[in-house]
């Protein structure tokens, strides 16, 4: 099946900042837009002026993207401000943003983890991860607006992406983890309705993968994900849930750098039961897939998992060959 995975992957995949001048200049616009606000800012009780520098976040950042189903492209972005926390509290920097940003074509919403800009007639939305530099020493301004909960939390998102990209220097390796990643969030947006509530982070989906990964040959993508899903379902614990006197699945796994947070702590224990349910499910598939003798039957297994845009294969039968029968004039 790795025809049909190829195929499928080039359907799929985000191209990186880089590739994508469309996005990138989207972004630029953005962040110019930002520093030109604040040109005139100055950090409070100094004379020193509010500057950042900016970051690449998330999947354009690890090369790890996937086509969105409906075009709303999500751009992140971190600004790392020359502020200590001290100098900002973190909620009144994060607002400052928010503030300097508010503009009659867009919707700017103040967010627990950052700042997302929504363009009322754009086929994007920008997310602002707000940091301090903090001497070297980054925090990430975490909370919601109206919240006792606004704070400097450690953060180290430029070692996050490199964990990532870190998985292997073989370029083969490599591309088939980030083939990986992208299938399994393409599984995760036909089986979750297109990432909603109760839908796991792909961030999740991306360490669990990172730690999993085993290299195949590059034409056996399907035994990779197998091990992969293996990892995940194997990851789940028992847990006992009084509100519904039940046993259920819940699973805990941590960002590998600071702030080291369960990276799926907004997930209900039932959120997660279904997400172990939806893996179990995933790895009959694969498994099956894998055992099947039938290209056909094979490939209608894995659209199930993976939706329509994995390819079809063909169904081919023997072909019956009729006997030639002479009409008796030429016997």
């Amino acid at each position: 099946m790795q025809k049909e995975f190829d195929t499928f992957h080039e359907k799929i995949k985000l191209k990186k900042y880089d590739e994508n001048k469309d996005l990138r200049d989207k972004r630029d616009l953005l962040i110019d837009e930002l520093r030109d606000a604040l040109k005139d800012e100055k950090i409070p009780g100094t004379d020193k002026s509010l500057t950042f520098r900016s970051i690449n976040q998330g999947s354009y950042a690890m090369n790890t993207g996937i086509r969105p189903k409906h075009d709303d492209y999500d751009i992140d972005v971190g600004v790392i401000f020359n502020v200590t926390n001290e100098e900002y509290e973190s909620g009144t920097l994060k607002k400052l943003v928010r503030d300097k940003l508010n503009k009659s074509n867009r919707t700017v919403k103040y967010k627990r983890p950052c700042i997302t800009v929504e363009y009322k007639t754009e086929d994007y939305h920008v997310d602002l991860a707000v940091y301090s530099d903090n001497n070297s020493d980054i925090h990430i301004a975490w909370g919601k607006e109206f919240s006792d909960e606004k704070l400097w939390y450690k953060s180290e998102p430029e070692e996050l992406t490199s964990w990532v990209a870190d998985v292997s220097t073989d370029p083969d390796k490599a591309a088939q983890f980030r083939r990986c990643v992208r299938f399994l969030k393409k599984w995760k947006e036909k089986q979750f309705n297109s990432g909603g509530n109760g839908a796991p982070p792909s961030i999740g989906l991306t360490i669990q993968t990172r730690k999993a990964f085993n290299f195949y040959d590059k034409k056996s993508d399907l035994n990779a994900l197998i091990t992969v899903a293996k990892y995940i379902k194997d990851s789940f614990c028992d847990e006992y849930d009084h509100a519904s006197s039940k046993w259920m699945k819940n699973i805990v796994v941590d960002l590998p750098v600071a702030p080291y947070k369960n990276v799926y702590y907004k997930m209900t224990l039932i959120q997660k039961d279904k997400f172990h349910e939806k893996v179990d499910i995933l790895l009959e598939a694969l498994e099956e897939a894998e055992r099947e003798e039938s290209a056909h039957k094979a490939s209608k297994i894995l659209r199930n998992v993976f939706g329509d845009e994995f390819p079809l294969v063909e169904d081919v039968k023997e072909a019956r060959v009729m006997p030639y029968v002479t009409s008796g004039n030429n016997a």
